[in-house]
């Protein structure tokens, strides 16, 4: 039976607040807090019925842990967000996918909801860290990080997400149980628990370690008691240019001749003027070249097997910082049917205005060309984020 624990969000909230006040000018305090706020406009049009959305987003995220001892640690995020505009309006069901938590245990609430308005919270790290020498425990809502590749990630078996997905830094996490064990300065032992909210588990063991020069993992598991997963990961450095990739087998327990290959490769470089170049490729077997709607992986992927639309996927991106204030970027993402013609782009341009306080612009056109006709969204996003 899933857990259900809306009703104690807004306690939580409370304390979170209490001891942010408590904790403030004490240099020695347990107690640490931070996060950030952001207002977000937006505007988004749809070549298919030339539908154009006029859209804001408040986006407040709460930080809080609390340490006594080195060996011990208590960690809660809470995310909290107010959606108001045409989107909610024109999406009746808007609400209950705001709402959709994966986890076991339901750490969502919508506070509220209009026509045109949408008020969720939810819970995305809730967390008991104990460490006893080479051997940490974490129990509760985590983030369980096994990637290696920056876009597609075969290996992130536990909360994989959406490359597309740029406001959501901190990426979902996972209900469940991680046990790590180093066994060296550059090798360690991981077991990992999860339960989904279908209460369906996914276990897996993973062992890193080290060898001429590369960060290497070996992973073995199941994956929601369906699939046998194998995986590899690595990354380093291929001369003066970062090179990393994963590998992931799954074999489902019922049909053998469904198995699925997936793996990414990519590569990186920084040019003496700063400049950064980066390209990453994708390959999923279980997908074909017919081309699935952006929507699919546009705002959240749920399973490594759906971390794109077609079988083929490439990314290429550049980023400069024009000086310590600015930084501008630009990445392509393509899929191999028809080459080409279906893809996205995405300039980014961030800026500066103080040390906690940022203003942010990016704008995103995907493109698809299909049997059923062609589509052409376009959406732009002003961003103004306070770090505290």
């Amino acid at each position: 039976m899933r857990l259900k624990i809306k009703g104690v969000i807004g306690y939580l909230i409370i304390v979170v607040i209490f001891l942010s006040f408590f904790s403030e000018g004490k240099a020695q305090s347990p107690v640490s807090v931070s996060g950030y706020i952001s207002e977000m406009p937006s505007f988004s049009w749809e070549k298919k019925g030339g539908q154009t959305l006029l859209d804001n987003l408040i986006h407040n995220r709460i930080k809080l842990g609390f340490e006594p001892n080195p060996n011990l640690n208590v960690r809660l995020e809470i995310r909290n967000r107010i959606f108001w505009g045409e989107t909610v309006n024109a999406t009746p069901l808007y609400k209950f996918f705001i709402d959709n938590d994966q986890g076991w245990v339901d750490m969502s609430f919508n506070w509220g909801s209009g026509k045109s308005y949408l008020v969720n919270t939810v819970i995305d790290r809730l967390s008991l860290e104990r460490i006893w020498g080479k051997f940490q425990v974490r129990v509760g809502r985590q983030r369980v990080n096994w990637s290696q590749s920056n876009v597609w990630n075969p290996n992130d078996i536990f909360n994989s997400y959406s490359y597309f997905d740029f406001d959501y830094p901190e990426r979902p996490g996972m209900d469940g149980v991680r046990m790590q064990y180093y066994t060296g300065v550059s090798s360690r032992l991981e077991a990992v628990l999860k339960m989904d909210g279908n209460n369906h588990l996914t276990s897996a063991l993973l062992y890193g370690f080290n060898k001429i020069g590369y960060d290497i993992q070996l992973i073995a598991g199941q994956v929601t008691q369906d699939d046998l997963i194998l995986g590899l990961g690595w990354g380093g450095n291929i001369a003066d240019a970062g090179f990393y990739g994963e590998f992931s087998f799954l074999s489902p327990f019922q049909d053998k001749l469904d198995n699925i290959y997936l793996m990414s490769v990519g590569a990186s470089y920084t040019f003496k003027n700063s400049l950064t170049l980066t390209g990453e490729y994708l390959y999923s077997s279980n997908l074909n070249s017919s081309f699935k709607d952006f929507k699919n992986v546009s705002l959240t992927s749920s399973s490594i097997k759906e971390l794109s639309v077609t079988d083929n996927s490439y990314m290429l991106s550049l980023s400069f910082p024009v000086n310590p204030l600015l930084n501008v970027s630009l990445s392509y993402v393509g899929f191999s049917y028809p080459v080409f013609k279906n893809f996205y782009i995405a300039p980014n341009v961030e800026y500066s205005i103080k040390d906690n306080l940022f203003i942010t612009g990016v704008f995103q056109l995907y493109s698809q060309t299909s049997k059923t006709g062609d589509q052409l969204s376009i959406s732009s996003f002003i961003r103004l984020k306070k770090v505290f």
